[in-house]
């Protein structure tokens, strides 16, 4: 199911392969497209990491204005406003305020964001393990350059688009390896579908060579 202007991540933990997709099949089902409007466009499921219980996004915000807590099993959707949550742009995290009725612990649910993202596109590659190589990026179709299509600080484990990618409407695809498995974040890969899956067995094989 495609949904204009939408993102949809698994919300995962970073304990198996981890695959994060825009624009993929949905783990639970949106019943309300997004409104449209000239700044709050970017709707994503976030990650909820079980080891630390916490909540985090790949890409980076300018601001969120609404986050929807999902029971994955249930169904069941909780929406809440600004005053149950708090986000840090600098790590991406989320703080959420969970009522008494919800009758979850955080770890137990899935959250999705609307919000206004940064473009280009500010990604954050959370829990990067650097010693297996550089992450693996690819913009419409083809292999970004470092320094010409983005740029990549190491210490911030941060891309930063040079290119200007938005990441409601390009074509996208940014891999990289955790020590518990391999990340790929996404957004429109269908029309180079081919490209993009021989661009990531290259990568792949240049990382786990390491």
């Amino acid at each position: 199911m495609y949904m204009k202007k939408t993102f949809n991540l698994l919300a995962t933990v970073f304990f198996v392969a981890l695959i994060f997709s825009c624009k993929s099949a949905e783990m639970v089902p949106v019943k309300d497209e997004i409104v449209d409007s000239p700044y709050v466009k970017t709707y994503v499921n976030t990650s909820v990491n079980k080891s630390t219980n916490t909540i985090s996004t790949i890409l980076v915000f300018n601001q969120i204005t609404e986050l929807t807590a999902i029971h994955p099993m249930s169904r069941e959707r909780w929406t809440f406003t600004a005053a149950n949550f708090s986000y840090d742009q600098s790590s991406t995290e989320l703080k959420i305020n969970l009522p008494k009725e919800v009758p979850y612990k955080i770890s137990d649910l899935a959250f999705h964001i609307v919000g206004d993202a940064l473009n280009p596109g500010v990604f954050v590659l959370t829990g990067i393990d650097s010693a297996r190589g550089a992450p693996g990026v690819f913009f419409e179709g083809k292999i970004a350059v470092e320094g010409k299509d983005y740029v990549y600080d190491k210490e911030a484990e941060r891309i930063t688009c040079i290119t200007p990618i938005n990441v409601d409407t390009s074509s996208f695809q940014i891999c990289w390896v955790t020590k518990n498995g391999t990340v790929t974040f996404s957004n429109n890969t269908q029309k180079y579908k081919d490209a993009y899956q021989k661009f990531q067995n290259e990568w792949s094989r240049s990382v786990n060579l390491r």
